[in-house]
């Protein structure tokens, strides 16, 4: 029986590992050894505060963001303001404290995918969508889902400012309802399924008939202060909203959403904002809402595979607990945290274990192994060209390793995050796998552009400020491998990587007055080559690839 019973005393270093990989964009080794010591209520506690919000990209040409009224002209700039956009969206992901805010933002980006490439002439539309998730990653689901009804760049990348009355498009509709909100459930005929019906995705198309985009930056959200799209027509009256009743299926409980306040054929703006409450409330009703989104919730963090079992004993129990506390999300990742199944604790340890059994994405592997080894990027103030130059070197990493990032082939998102039933083995093909593997190459040799090294991993310096006694072989690749690995090596692996990789069949002996002559000569030939191939073994080990 899959259990969410809550673990009790200190986590030790496996578990406050496994939680920090899974909860963030991977720990640094302090990090570990901070968590360790807490208990996971303890822990969740710590990974929900509150964050500083990173300042906005600066663009080096005038040395100033483009949000409003620092727009940008897009006809000239807007290619190079989404790579600025995609760099500043890796360094807060890098540069974040051990909290679950980026996830979450990564997670809500996977579960609400954009196409920059459909809105680069519009580059502050971007921004403010990273701003909106940003806002609502630790809050209230509900809202969130009603704000990207109308944010700018949703409306362009679904066509939802395209949807007027008389002439409907369905593509917000379908994907509202298939991808961000009930779900499909079983095909019970030919276009309707046991969550929505074809009819369903009409007349939810019918409500939001009217929405368009705000350029100008003048219509403002009351609650998150950010430029939103606004309703076609006048100051009070909406021109392309259509005023009939919409009727809605069984799945729906037969609802009837009504128009308000109607002159004519037109409805008031303010009719049109309570319309949206309105559909939203009914969707938000179904209890296929909330289970929805709880699996999206259980496949990010804890394991792809939804078996019976699982629906029962996990998603519906945590689906109680969202639509118990009006849809936020913490109390949903608390339980979720805490709970003896994250750890692999409600069942024996040769079955059905979570630790380690995910494929990281490469956003993961990249930003992760960043974050692991605590390495020194270009400074974003001093160094500012530098630094975008290193991250578009990263964002191609990301390509060459399966992630157009911002860019996903399908307006349903990246397919490991929903394609049934292979998930996170879409990360790794033969293409793939190599440049992940290049990736730890180009890492230890050191990326490098106009201004000199941008990222290198001094594997040297890293060993001797963090390892307790690296002068010991065994002590040295134990903690290599805690820090690095999710699982536990069997003897056979451990000392393939201890034997043949650093010692290269030389004895325990050698290596230690090797050591100690680096440390008396600082001269480190000879440690140098041993520890990279060391690392590189690591990193592309099958091992390193999971989390």
């Amino acid at each position: 029986m899959a259990s969410l019973n809550p673990i009790t005393g200190a986590l030790g270093e496996q578990k406050a590992a496994h939680l920090l990989r899974r909860a963030t964009l991977g720990p640094r080794l302090q990090d570990i050894s901070n968590f360790s010591g807490m208990t996971a209520q303890a822990a969740f506690t710590a990974l929900s505060q509150s964050q500083t919000i990173p300042p906005l990209p600066i663009d080096p040409l005038n040395g100033t963001d483009w949000v409003y009224p620092n727009t940008m002209d897009p006809n000239q700039f807007g290619t190079t303001l989404s790579d600025y956009t995609r760099s500043w969206w890796l360094e807060n992901m890098r540069a974040s404290e051990p909290n679950l805010t980026e996830r979450m933002i990564w997670f809500y980006h996977t579960h609400f995918p954009m196409i920059m490439s459909r809105i680069e002439g519009n580059p502050q539309f971007a921004l403010d969508y990273l701003r909106l998730l940003r806002f609502y990653a630790l809050g209230n689901y509900k809202n969130l889902t009603k704000a990207i009804c109308i944010d700018n760049a949703m409306l362009i990348h679904l066509d939802g400012n395209l949807n007027i009355k008389g002439v409907p498009q369905e593509n917000f509709a379908r994907e509202f309802l298939e991808l961000f909100t009930v779900g499909k459930g079983e095909e019970v005929s030919l276009g309707n399924y046991t969550n929505f019906t074809e009819d369903d995705v009409k007349a939810l198309t019918k409500a939001l008939t009217g929405w368009g985009i705000d350029p100008t930056f003048q219509t403002i959200d009351l609650v998150t202060t950010f430029p939103t799209g606004k309703v076609k027509g006048n100051v009070t009256t909406s021109s392309q909203h259509d005023v009939g009743s919409k009727q809605f299926s069984g799945a729906f409980n037969n609802a009837v959403i009504q128009t308000g306040n109607v002159t004519g054929s037109n409805a008031a703006v303010t009719a049109v904002y309570t319309e949206l409450d309105d559909v939203i409330n009914m969707i938000f009703n179904s209890p296929h809402t909330a289970k929805h989104i709880c699996r999206r919730i259980y496949r990010e963090f804890a394991y792809y595979e939804i078996t019976t079992e699982i629906e029962t004993d996990i998603i519906e129990p945590l689906a109680t607990v969202l639509v118990n506390n009006n849809f936020d999300i913490l109390p949903v990742l608390e339980v979720l945290f805490q709970s003896e199944h994250f750890y692999d604790l409600d069942t024996p340890i040769t079955e059905d274990n979570n630790i380690g059994a995910i494929i990281k994405s490469p956003v993961d592997l990249v930003i992760g192994t960043i974050r692991l080894f605590n390495l020194t990027v270009p400074d974003k103030t001093t160094q500012l060209p530098a630094h975008y130059d290193m991250y578009s070197q990263l964002i191609g990493q990301l390509s060459l390793q399966g992630i157009e990032l911002f860019e996903p082939y399908d307006v349903a998102g990246y397919e490991p995050y929903f394609q049934y039933p292979d998930f996170h083995r879409y990360w790794i093909s033969s293409n793939y796998l190599a440049n992940r593997y290049k990736f730890s190459e180009l890492l230890i040799s050191g990326f490098t552009g106009t201004s000199g090294v941008l990222l290198k991993l001094d594997i040297v310096d890293f060993v001797e400020t963090n390892c307790s006694n690296p002068g010991d072989p065994t002590i040295l690749v134990q903690e290599l491998v805690k820090w690095l690995f999710p699982i536990t090596l069997d003897t056979a692996r451990f000392n393939y990587f201890r034997d043949t990789v650093l010692l290269d069949q030389l004895s325990a002996a050698n290596w230690t007055t090797e050591w100690n002559n680096y440390v008396n000569t600082s001269s480190d030939v000879n440690v140098r080559l041993q520890l990279e191939s060391l690392a590189m073994a690591m990193m592309q080990s099958p091992e390193y690839q999971l989390f």
